[in-house]
């Protein structure tokens, strides 16, 4: 395994010392020293497109290249300015792709990084980006030639990072000592108050898992929940259409900051369209939990006064158990937003779903067909 701040050391010879991007798991141990050191530029994104066009707006202004740090998944994001911002045959700019290699062929990992996993190299070879995979004995020589590569073609770079590259780092980590609720007991009031027909639909990460353990142990069951265990910052979108289609049923749309601020404009989807069974809660704990606790933009961002611009009915902000329930016991006229302030916290010994994602969408179909 790789030292982190040898690896970093790499980009700082080369006169790089600018970052951005949305958090992986597979660099976590590195991002610990970007976020938290206070020593780089680390220009947090709201999606990974918006990555790419944070280290294309600083090539701009400085003639100087940055790295964009994403997880493979993200790669889907950044195809747009990738073709149509910093390709040769258009604007020709520079940077380095950090990219966090998740569903690698023949390697166990989570159904929704398979596909990515196969395609990522051909996706890369595709948008006429080069690219190398990093490991113990070539990272150094790999990481100049990409900071040269890339100046030289003006045009991004990718360097490849398997999970395990880096060794465990611990100078740099960010307290916690919030007396909030944790999301997992947020989703046991909530889900120890809906009834048996609501539908619930939980977006991808810790926020799907903790659902899937708690409705493990209750009798709810999980015939009536969408685990959106990829496609991150659209369950809101999905949840949406399930809701206008069902109209007659509540729908839960179980929701994170960071997933949120990915695809904000579903915001005004569903201020537009007005589902009065609609409920959106968004779990605010003002990070990545699931890829390390990174911090989001949500500081940043009053969610629920965007909520309330994007013509939501009814919006209400809580950071305590007696208040969550008290709003969900009431009369419901959505769409409602509910934005809970919670503690960046889970479990270690949590669980995944063990209902494959085709087996979750047949069940949650013949169930909302009845």
């Amino acid at each position: 395994m790789v030292e982190v701040k040898k690896f970093n050391h790499c980009f700082l010879k080369n006169g790089v010392d600018y970052f951005t991007g949305v958090p992986d798991s597979t660099l976590k141990e590195w991002l610990k020293l970007i976020f938290y050191s206070g020593k780089f530029t680390n220009r947090i994104a709201s999606n990974e497109g918006a990555s790419i066009s944070n280290a294309s707006g600083y090539y701009l202004a400085t003639g100087n290249i940055g790295v964009v740090y994403l997880q493979n998944s993200g790669l889907g994001n950044c195809i747009n300015p990738l073709t149509s911002l910093t390709d040769p045959e258009v604007y020709g700019i520079p940077m380095i792709m950090l990219i966090g290699w998740r569903g690698i062929p023949g390697q166990k990992d989570e159904p929704q990084h398979k596909k990515m996993g196969a395609i990522t190299k051909e996706m890369l070879k595709v948008l006429g980006i080069p690219y190398s995979i990093l490991n113990d004995d070539n990272y150094i020589q790999e990481i100049n030639k990409s900071v040269e590569l890339a100046k030289l073609n003006k045009k991004p770079y990718a360097l490849i990072i398997s999970p395990g590259f880096f060794d465990k780092y611990s100078d740099c980590t960010r307290s916690n000592n919030s007396t909030r609720m944790n999301r997992e007991e947020s989703i046991r009031s909530i889900v120890s108050i809906v009834k048996d027909n609501d539908i619930i639909l939980s977006t991808t990460g810790k926020t799907s898992r903790e659902l899937y353990e708690v409705c493990s142990d209750n009798n709810r069951g999980h015939s009536n929940n969408f685990y959106n265990v990829g496609s991150m910052g659209h369950v809101g979108a999905i949840g949406l259409e399930v809701a206008l289609q069902k109209s007659k049923r509540l729908t839960f749309i179980f929701d994170g900051d960071g997933a949120l601020i990915m695809h904000m404009g579903t915001l005004a989807s569903i201020g537009e369209y007005q589902p009065k069974n609609l409920v959106h809660i968004v779990f605010d704990n003002e990070s990545h939990e699931s890829t390390g606790g990174q911090p989001t933009l949500s500081k940043a961002i009053d969610i629920a006064g965007v909520m309330r611009s994007c013509n939501y009915k009814q919006v209400e902000v809580v950071s305590d158990k007696a208040s969550l329930i008290g709003i969900l016991n009431t009369s419901i006229s959505g769409p409602l937003g509910v934005v809970i302030k919670i503690t960046s916290f889970s479990r270690k010994n949590l669980g995944r779903p063990t209902s494959t994602p085709e087996e979750t969408k047949t069940r949650f179909m013949e169930w909302i067909d009845k």
